[in-house]
C-alpha cells in the first residue's frame, strides 16, 4: 500500500474533526471496569519504567485465565501511571490517539478496498473512503469506546488487526498480479499475535480475511495452483474451525445456567437475536436515548417468542446473511460489510458466558454497516449528478458529529454522565451505583454533608432494583459506616441473601473484597455478617487461591477465629494445585508471620494432595505456649 496516494487534506480533516469531537470528553473520570482494572489494581501502579514494573502490570488482568491476559494493554496503563498517576486525562488522551491512528488505518484500508476492480475502481475511492472513515471515527456510538479507558484493549487490538488486514490485502493484490507476496502475508501472523496480546478479539482476523475472499478477492491469483491452494486452505480451515467449535468449544461452555449470569447458553444465544438488531439500530440512528451504556436492565430471551422481538430479530439477521451470500458477486461491498458486521460479533455473541450487551463490541462492526450503506447510496440513480448525494452525506456527517460532541461532552463531566445514565435508564442498578458513588465523592469526606444522604438514598434505591448485585448494598453499608451512622441489619441481611441466592457476577466478588479491604483500613463493619457473606460465596463458587488466603488472613488477624482460619487456608491450598509456587509462598508467609498452626494445617493438606513434598511439617513446640 503506497502511502504516497493518501491525500493530506483528507487525513488532516479527519484527524482534526475526530480530535475536536472527543476532546471535551477527556476531562471525564474513570468508570465501571476502569476501577477494578486500573484504579484498584496496584500492580498497574508503576512508579518507574523498568522491566519488572511493566512485567508485573502485563500479568495483572484478573480474568486472564479464561479470556487472555492482555499484556500489551495492561502494560500501557502502567506507563500512563508512571507519568500521571491516576489522573484519567492522560489515559483518555492516549485512548484518543489510538483511535486517531485507527481512523487513519481505516481510511487506508477502505481506500484500497474501494480501488479494487471488483468494487468499482478508482473513481469514487477518495471521497467515499474519506466519508466512511470520518463517519466511523466520529460516530456517537464510538464515544463509549474511545472515552472508556479500559477499552484501550479493544482499540489497540484493532490497530494490529487493521495493520494485518492491510498486509493481507497488499499480499493478495501482489499475488493476483503474479508477484512475490509471501513477506506481506507472513507479516499477518506477528501482527495478529500482537493484537491478541492487547485483547483476544484479534483472533477474528481470519474471519475478516475470509469475508474479503468471499466478496472482493474471490480467492483469485495469477497462478491457478495458488488460487486452488487458497480455496482448499480456506475450506479446510473452515471445516476444522467448525468441528472445533461444535465438539470442543460448545461442550466446554454450554450451560443450562451460568453461575455468574442469570441466563444459560441457549438463552444467551437467543438474546443475541435481539442484541444484534439493537446494535444495527444504534448505528443507523444513533439518538442519545438509544445508547444508555449500561444494559444490566435487559432481560434475556427465554424463547423465540419470549419476547416476540427475538423471532423478528432472528428473521432480520437471517435475511441479511442470505442477502450477503446471494449478492456477493453483484454487490460485493454490501456483502463484505454485512459479513464484517457478523464476523466482528462472532466471539461476543456466542456461547461464552459474557455480558449480553456492550457498545464497544461495535468498534469494528460499525465499519461493516457503513460499507453496506455506502454501497447502497452509491447505487441510487440521480439524473442531476452526484451533487445531491454529497450534500446528503455531508449533512449526515455533520449531524452525527453534533450528536457525538453532545455525548462526548457528557462523558467529560462525571456528575453529568452519572445523572444522565441514571435518568435514561432508571432500571439499571449499575447506573444507580455510579450516581451514588459520584454523590459520595462530592462529600469531600465530610460525614455530615448532605451528599451523604443523596448517596445513601440512591444506593438504597439501586439495591432494590430487580437483578441488582450487591454493589449498591455494599455502597450503602460503607457510606453509613464511614460517616459514623447506624448500619441497618436489613442491609446486611439483604447483601448476604443476594450472595446466597443471587447471580454471582464478578461485581459480587469485587464488592465483597472491597468490604474486606475497608475492614483492614479500620472501617467499623459487622464481622459476623461479613464472614457469613464470604462463607456463602465459597460454598457456591471456586475462586483463585489468593482470594481464600486473603480471607483467611482477615479471619486470623482481624477476627481471631483460628479454627475458621484453618479451614480457609486448607481451601486455599486445595485451590493452589495448579499454582505450586503460590502454595509454597503461602506456607512461607504464614511461618514468617508466626502463624505456625495455619502453616502446618495448610502444609498437611498440601501433602495429602501430593504437593510441596520437599517441605517438612514442623513439630508443635508446646514450650512456646498457645499460638
Amino acid at each position: 500500500m503506497k502511502l504516497i496516494h493518501l491525500t493530506p487534506l483528507w487525513v488532516a480533516l479527519m484527524l482534526l474533526v475526530a480530535a475536536a469531537v472527543y476532546w471535551p470528553g477527556l476531562s471525564g473520570g474513570f468508570i465501571f471496569d476502569d476501577v477494578s482494572t486500573i484504579v484498584d489494581n496496584e500492580r498497574v501502579h508503576a512508579t518507574a519504567l523498568n522491566a519488572e514494573s511493566l512485567a508485573r502490570a502485563a500479568r495483572s488482568f484478573e480474568p486472564g485465565g479464561t479470556l487472555g491476559s492482555r499484556p500489551i494493554a495492561m502494560a500501557s496503563f502502567a506507563v500512563d501511571h508512571v507519568f500521571d498517576g491516576l489522573d484519567p486525562w492522560r489515559y483518555k488522551l492516549i485512548g484518543l490517539l489510538v483511535h486517531l491512528a485507527n481512523t487513519l488505518l481505516i481510511f487506508v484500508l477502505i481506500r484500497h478496498v474501494l480501488s479494487l476492480p471488483a468494487v468499482g475502481g478508482q473513481a469514487w475511492a477518495l471521497p467515499a473512503s474519506g466519508a466512511i472513515a470520518l463517519l466511523w471515527a466520529i460516530h456517537p456510538l464510538q464515544a463509549s469506546t474511545v472515552l472508556y479507558v479500559v477499552q484501550r484493549m479493544e482499540t489497540l487490538s484493532l490497530t494490529f488487526v487493521l495493520l494485518a488486514l492491510l498486509a493481507y490485502l497488499r499480499g493478495r493484490s501482489l499475488q493476483q498480479r503474479g508477484r512475490r507476496a509471501w513477506p506481506w502475508l507472513l507479516a499477518c501472523l506477528p501482527l495478529v499475535g500482537l493484537g491478541m496480546a492487547a485483547k483476544e478479539s484479534a483472533v477474528l482476523f481470519p474471519a475478516y480475511a475470509l469475508a474479503l475472499e468471499l466478496t472482493i478477492l474471490g480467492f483469485a491469483a495469477a497462478d491457478r495452483r495458488t488460487a486452488r491452494v487458497w480455496r482448499i486452505g480456506y475450506g479446510a480451515a473452515v471445516a476444522v474451525a467448525t468441528a472445533t467449535f461444535l465438539f470442543v468449544v460448545v461442550p466446554h461452555y454450554w450451560s443450562d445456567g451460568y453461575l455468574t449470569r442469570d441466563f444459560g447458553t441457549a438463552e444467551r444465544l437467543l438474546t443475541q437475536l435481539r442484541v444484534l438488531p439493537l446494535y444495527l439500530g444504534q448505528i443507523l440512528l444513533p439518538l442519545p436515548g438509544s445508547m444508555p451504556f449500561y444494559y444490566d436492565h435487559l432481560a434475556p430471551s427465554r424463547g423465540l417468542l419470549d419476547p416476540a422481538s427475538t423471532l423478528f430479530g432472528g428473521l432480520l439477521l437471517l435475511a441479511l446473511l442470505t442477502a450477503s451470500f446471494t449478492l456477493r458477486r453483484r454487490a460485493p461491498l454490501f456483502a463484505l460489510g454485512v459479513l464484517w458486521f457478523f464476523a466482528a460479533h462472532a466471539l461476543t455473541s456466542n456461547v461464552v458466558a459474557l455480558e449480553l450487551v456492550f457498545e464497544h463490541r461495535n468498534y469494528f462492526a460499525l465499519l461493516g454497516v457503513l460499507l453496506a450503506v455506502a454501497d447502497g447510496v452509491r447505487r441510487i440513480p440521480l439524473q442531476d449528478g452526484p451533487g445531491l448525494k454529497y450534500v446528503a452525506v455531508a449533512a449526515i456527517i455533520a449531524g452525527f458529529g453534533f450528536l457525538a460532541i453532545i455525548r462526548s461532552s457528557t462523558w467529560g463531566n462525571p456528575f453529568l454522565l452519572a445523572t444522565d445514565l441514571a435518568a435514561r435508564n432508571p432500571q439499571s442498578a449499575r447506573a444507580s451505583a455510579d450516581l451514588a458513588a459520584v454523590y459520595l465523592e462530592m462529600t469531600d469526606g465530610y460525614p455530615n454533608s448532605p451528599f451523604n444522604d443523596f448517596a445513601m438514598r440512591e444506593f438504597e434505591r439501586g439495591s432494590r432494583l430487580p437483578g441488582a448485585s450487591i454493589v449498591s448494598d455494599q455502597g450503602l453499608i460503607l457510606t453509613a459506616a464511614q460517616a459514623g451512622r447506624p448500619v441497618k441489619e436489613e442491609w446486611w441481611l439483604r447483601l448476604v441473601d443476594k450472595v446466597k441466592r443471587g447471580t454471582l457476577s464478578p461485581e459480587t466478588t469485587g464488592a465483597l473484597f472491597g468490604l474486606l479491604q475497608n475492614r483492614y483500613k479500620g472501617v467499623p463493619l459487622n464481622d459476623d455478617h461479613l464472614i457469613d457473606a464470604f462463607i456463602a460465596l465459597f460454598e457456591r463458587t471456586s475462586l483463585p487461591p489468593y482470594s481464600y488466603a486473603q480471607f483467611g488472613d482477615y479471619v486470623l488477624t482481624k477476627v481471631g477465629d483460628e479454627a475458621l482460619a484453618d479451614q480457609v487456608f486448607k481451601l486455599a491450598m486445595e485451590r493452589s494445585q495448579e499454582h505450586p509456587d503460590y502454595a509454597r509462598q503461602m506456607v512461607d508467609v504464614l511461618r514468617r508471620e508466626g502463624h505456625l498452626r495455619q502453616a502446618r494445617v495448610a502444609l498437611k493438606r498440601a501433602h495429602e494432595l501430593n504437593m510441596l513434598t520437599d517441605i517438612a511439617e514442623e513439630p508443635i513446640d508446646h514450650s512456646t505456649g498457645p499460638e
